[in-house]
């Protein structure tokens, strides 16, 4: 079977640049009105979802064999169709939505650092463009929570589900999950990004092209897009979010860097100061983490040379939070960003003081 390679490794939060398997790297799935500190669905995935997707070609793989052992060409498919524009959101963007959404639900018990620090392991995949256009709609309704939970519901009457209990659902384009934090569904229409709702092979509701086979797909690019297959949903990366391009050779298209041919050994991956230099992908890569993810610079990620947070006063990680108690300091909230603890004004985003949840843990804006 045609095994592509990896796409670069788009999150280099997670793991520096470069490497692993086609799920190394992939993001969390879930894209609840917490900007990516929701869990995945743990429903059963949908037979509708399996019909083969529109625009794949036919192909042949590079081995197989039939029942009496004679070598043939096992079939293998490929996007053959267009992909939409995709947008990513800033970072300030998500920070903003981030404490929007947490000051309309106010029986949300986690730290606004469980969403803020969700930026770099989104940004540039299905979940960061799902997100990127909820953000948008989130911070243009300011402090109206009526219209923010518009914004998560698709604006449809609230629904209440059960945590961790009630399946993730695709109704045509529309995809539903069931938030952890508000116990309501969040539900997007896939269609707004130029896409349909499916369910993944750990049952989650995703926005992608189709559905696909991981064993018999060929990764491919339409520019500095990687199309891949990523657990049955044919989905789109971004190799620009990391500084990347996407590069296509006898393996499929991944993400690499962005000059010429080298090796690990000819063109060892290092830092100089905020950039990370080195072989990516068989190509030469020079990225600037501060272009990557604001403020953050080169360092060494699990031993090789990555984008790191540049902070040493904290740590915060998606779905857990930080290891410090956040606080109020006058009308901001005192939380972990990029390592640092510092405060983030409610009053620059129109929302009312801070303050700090009975469990002593965390804090949010207020609604005016």
């Amino acid at each position: 079977m045609l095994r592509p390679l990896a796409p670069g490794l788009l999150l280099l939060a997670l793991a520096g640049c470069g490497g692993g398997s086609p799920t190394d790297d992939a993001a969390e799935h879930a894209t609840g009105p917490e900007a990516a500190d929701e869990p995945d669905g743990e429903g059963a995935p949908d037979d509708a979802a399996g019909d083969d997707a529109g625009g794949e070609a036919d192909g042949t793989a590079e081995d197989g064999g039939d029942a009496d052992g004679d070598e043939v060409g096992a079939e293998w498919t490929a996007w053959d169709g267009d992909v939409p524009d995709v947008a990513m959101m800033t970072k300030d963007e998500h920070v903003a939505s981030c404490m929007r959404t947490r000051a309309c639900f106010a029986e949300n018990p986690q730290q606004l650092a469980t969403c803020t620090s969700a930026f770099a392991n989104i940004n540039g995949r299905e979940i960061g463009f799902t997100l990127s256009a909820v953000a948008v709609c989130v911070n243009a309704a300011g402090s109206d929570c009526a219209a923010i939970r518009d914004c998560l519901t698709n604006g449809e009457e609230p629904a209440p589900c059960v945590p961790l209990s009630t399946p993730d659902r695709c109704d045509g384009d529309v995809l539903r999950q069931c938030s952890r934090a508000s116990a309501i569904d969040f539900v997007f229409d896939c269609a707004r990004l130029g896409l349909g709702c499916y369910l993944d092979g750990d049952g989650a509701a995703v926005c992608g092209l189709g559905t696909c086979d991981p064993e018999t797909f060929r990764w491919g690019c339409r520019g500095d897009t990687v199309v891949s297959c990523d657990l049955g949903v044919i989905s789109l990366a971004l190799c620009g979010a990391a500084g990347m391009a996407c590069v296509e050779d006898d393996t499929g298209g991944h993400c690499a860097g962005t000059g010429g041919p080298c090796t690990d050994a000819s063109d060892p991956r290092r830092c100089d100061g905020d950039r990370v230099l080195g072989c990516i992908g068989g190509t030469s890569a020079d990225i600037d983490c501060n272009d990557v993810v604001p403020r953050w610079t080169c360092g060494d990620r699990a031993g090789d040379a990555g984008c790191v947070a540049p902070g040493d006063e904290c740590t915060a990680v998606p779905l857990f939070g930080s290891d410090i108690d956040e606080s109020c300091d006058g009308e901001a909230v005192v939380s972990c960003l990029d390592g640092w603890i510092e405060p983030l004004s409610c009053a620059a985003l129109g929302l009312g003081p801070c303050a700090v949840l009975p469990s002593g843990r965390a804090a949010r804006c207020t609604v005016p």
